[in-house]
């Protein structure tokens, strides 16, 4: 199985990022690894297409946030395709290499990349310490689910990869109310670049209305419930 040339430093820190995690990493990937990971996600895309996400974020106190991110592929010489993914606008954009031939869906290491430099903002101390307990549930801590979605008006099977990083961390003060932070990563190879959506949520303490959501989804045809910008959810080259 081809893997994905992440750009390197994403990739050291999410698998080697100490002695110990280097040897965690070369034992055999956890089935929530390879979902998130490994999986060829990519296979059902032409060699020249596009992809378009909705991003929505809610926050108790802040004004509520709605962004696009765009995953484009193209071939180039010497290579399958090359994928770039422009992630945002304004001052949320995320700025990432390109990425040559890949298999599973880029999109994934930037809405990691982008939760870690979020988390580190809030939060200070080591950004690889978000990578690394990001990592370490998906390899010993994931709930695995089998799911349906709705995505251009069909029921579509999916697969839900569900982690709570922070929730072993004894130090849950210094988290201030992350500690219960949920990631969701909805997977299925029935819809285009196989990622339906991805999501983070952090419950109130009260429950009610999460104290932030966080929350990235596959665009139908026709722009999902949201106005389009741009083309559709995906166009390939003639």
């Amino acid at each position: 199985m081809r893997r994905m040339l992440l750009p390197l430093p994403l990739l050291a820190a999410l698998l080697a990022v100490t002695p110990a995690a280097a040897a965690e990493a070369a034992a055999p990937a956890s089935e929530a690894e390879r979902l998130v990971f490994d999986d060829a996600h990519l296979d059902n895309l032409p060699a020249t297409a596009s992809l378009h996400y909705r991003y929505r974020r809610s926050e108790t106190g802040q004004a509520e946030v709605d962004d696009e991110v765009v995953l484009t592929a193209r071939p180039e010489e010497g290579k399958e395709r090359v994928v770039h993914v422009d992630y945002l606008h304004g001052e949320r954009h995320l700025a990432l290499p390109d990425v040559a031939d890949p298999t599973s869906n880029p999109l994934i290491l930037y809405f990691l990349e982008a939760d870690v430099r979020d988390m580190h903002r809030r939060l200070g101390g080591q950004e690889n310490y978000f990578r690394r307990r990001i990592r370490l549930a998906l390899a010993e801590g994931a709930k695995l689910s089998d799911v349906v979605v709705s995505h251009e008006g069909k029921a579509v099977q999916a697969t839900r990869v569900e982690i709570r990083p922070y929730a072993a961390d004894e130090q849950q003060a210094r988290l201030r109310g992350m500690g219960n932070k949920t990631y969701r990563f909805t997977l299925s190879r029935q819809v285009p670049g196989g990622v339906y959506e991805l999501s983070t949520h952090v419950a109130a303490p009260t429950g009610g209305q999460p104290l932030l959501e966080e929350v990235v989804t596959l665009r139908g045809e026709g722009g999902g419930d949201a106005p389009r910008q741009g083309p559709g959810y995906m166009t390939e080259g003639k």
